[in-house]
């Protein structure tokens, strides 16, 4: 692709694309046949056995030139592809430069306008819930430790990444603050050292758009920062669905099972309140911090990746372009879906 570039010289002045903007976008299959494969690491995602990988050149090489060369029209789009692919990935570094590690002294500069920073600049002890809607974002800033916690309010739901190229996801706001708060770039200019906080919370109702919008966080994580899922970083906070008061006690519920389970545990004479939480807007800062802000009594979800390749297909058919994938999924698991919130 590169001899066809410099050939015809297609390039426009200035613009040098990286082996990962020619390849972006590009699906191959390739069927070969080895007696002795080697593989690289336990997931086998590359084949180390260098005689294959001449026989490939020698047999793609010829046959993709000529075929660039019979068919300008599609060889022409082929290149604006991989420019628009390298322009995007130069501004993504460009944005990614300015975003700068907090320190003691300066760690407020180039930081989104509505994070609700914490005091301290050690990642270890440093926390970000991210959280949604500005309602809900009010209740976790009373509520939150000061020191430790910091807040990032979303406006409703963000792209989905895994259907959207790299320039509109350099140019959405709410995933861009994201990684400004986070402070270690993304993509090819990720760097885990510059993490600003040590755990990420995703914070969100429990309800299915909760849900929705906690799926299309983590599939922007898994595409753009997967270090930060793959390291242990990311968690699913845990508010609870149900609060439930029978006498003098207390209990909370994270969903239908857990509120049966405290019914069954309580006195027969003993007639219990229950409220159900429509959303986190609906609870008071004190209950957020007791229920899910708070270390010591919150119970929140490690977010982790056993199988790299599982985790791989799961994204690509629940949040892929391929509707076909999606419609496998839901109807071999109707049966399993005995409650919907539509």
């Amino acid at each position: 692709m590169r001899n066809h570039l410099a050939t015809h010289a297609l390039l426009p002045k200035g613009v040098t694309p990286s082996a990962e903007d020619i390849r972006e976008g590009l699906v191959a299959l390739l069927s070969v046949y080895v007696l002795e494969p080697q593989f690289q690491g336990q997931t086998k995602e590359r084949l180390n056995n260098p005689e294959v990988a001449a026989q490939v050149d020698g047999a793609v090489r010829p046959a993709l030139e000529n075929w660039l060369n019979e068919n300008p029209s599609v060889a022409e789009q082929i290149v604006g592809r991989i420019v628009m692919a390298t322009k995007a990935r130069e501004a993504s570094r460009a944005a990614a430069q300015q975003v700068t590690r907090k320190t003691a002294i300066s760690h407020r500069l180039n930081l989104p306008g509505k994070l609700a920073d914490c005091a301290s600049t050690d990642p270890a002890e440093s926390e970000l819930f991210i959280v949604e809607g500005d309602s809900a974002g009010g209740s976790a800033k009373q509520g939150r430790d000061r020191q430790t916690q910091a807040i990032l309010p979303l406006r409703g739901k963000v792209l989905n990444a895994e259907q959207a190229n790299s320039a509109k996801v350099a140019g959405n706001k709410e995933l861009t603050d994201i990684v400004s708060a986070l402070g270690c770039g993304s993509g090819g200019d990720f760097d885990i050292s510059k993490l600003r906080y040590g755990k990420v919370f995703l914070l969100m109702d429990a309800d299915a758009d909760g849900h929705h919008i906690s799926t299309l966080l983590l599939t922007f994580f898994w595409r753009h920062l997967p270090k930060l899922i793959l390291e242990g970083h990311v968690y699913l906070a845990q508010p609870p669905l149900y609060r439930i008061d029978a006498g003098k006690e207390t209990y909370w519920a994270l969903d239908e099972r857990e509120r049966d389970a405290v019914f069954a545990k309580l006195p027969k004479n003993v007639k219990p309140e229950v409220m159900r939480f429509k959303g986190l807007g609906e609870m008071m800062p004190e209950q957020l911090k007791a229920t899910t802000l708070d270390p010591r009594r919150r119970r929140a979800l490690k977010v982790t990746v056993p199988d790299v390749l599982e985790a791989e297909r799961t994204f690509t058919d629940l949040m892929g372009k391929d509707a076909g994938a999606r419609y496998r999924f839901i109807t071999e698991r109707a049966r399993e879906a005995d409650a919907l919130d539509v």
